[in-house]
């Protein structure tokens, strides 16, 4: 019988940790933003028909933990008019940030291992360990110093504080849990106004209208919610349609 090493345990433990702090569990109506390089937008949604807790899991890529999330919903009701468009943030501060989270990174996932599994033993895994609280404390003393623009309160930053000190990898998501922490309080489908190119909001109003057939369907026939519901997917599906016709 083969006994795992303890090292490996832990370095296996330590990514699963990682992932399980970057699930992000989404309500029906919710969905994220995410920046995908080039000045473009990304949509995220949860596992549609699998819930967690009454929500729908969604794992971001795990290679990108440098990238923010904004968290937005839509309207359950059935509003056909979203209401005003969304500016993003200016993204200083989680720009400020990406350098930090991959040396921490490397430093959790590349040196550390290094001092488990080759000849660089203890040496390998002190410069591990130190490289990554340097960053951590660098990084936690620019978010303090930005508090402001995270809206971020002296509870709240203890909190992520304690958090990204006493379990190292819950740190790698720092911009993450700063980004969610915002709320942008706009509405989704006028978030991604702009944000997205025709294929890429062709894809997310496809995901909206699978969860709004799902709301009808739980939703009685003669209720004015319902007419509602049904009025908003009329009005999606005319605009996914729209959006794929330059592409047909």
């Amino acid at each position: 019988m083969t006994i795992l090493h303890p090292e490996f345990l832990l370095v296996v433990g330590m990514l699963g940790l990682y992932l399980y702090d970057s699930l992000v569990l989404l309500a029906s109506n919710e969905a994220l933003l995410t920046p995908a390089g080039g000045g473009r937008w990304s949509a995220l949604f949860g596992a549609h028909g699998f819930q967690v807790r009454g929500r729908e899991p969604c794992l971001p890529n795990p290679l990108l933990p440098h990238r923010p999330l904004y968290r937005f919903s839509w309207n359950a009701a059935g509003a056909a008019d979203p209401g005003p468009p969304w500016t993003p943030p200016a993204g200083g501060g989680t720009a400020a940030l990406a350098p930090a989270i991959w040396i921490m990174l490397l430093a959790l996932f590349v040196v550390v291992p290094l001092g488990f599994f080759s000849s660089l033993g203890v040496r390998a895994l002190v410069a591990g360990i130190v490289l990554f609280y340097v960053c951590a404390l660098a990084a936690l003393t620019m978010v303090w110093r930005r508090r402001d623009e995270f809206a971020l309160g002296g509870r709240r930053f203890l909190a992520l504080a304690f958090e990204s000190l006493t379990c190292p990898p819950f740190a790698l998501n720092l911009v993450r849990h700063l980004s969610l922490g915002l709320r942008p309080g706009v509405d989704f489908l006028a978030a991604i106004d702009g944000r997205l190119d025709d294929a890429a909001r062709a894809a997310a109003l496809v995901q909206v209208i699978a969860r709004l057939e799902s709301e009808i369907d739980w939703e009685g026939e003669e209720t004015v919610r319902a007419a509602a519901l049904k009025a908003h997917l009329q009005v999606l599906t005319r605009e996914c349609k729209a959006c794929r016709a330059p592409n047909s």
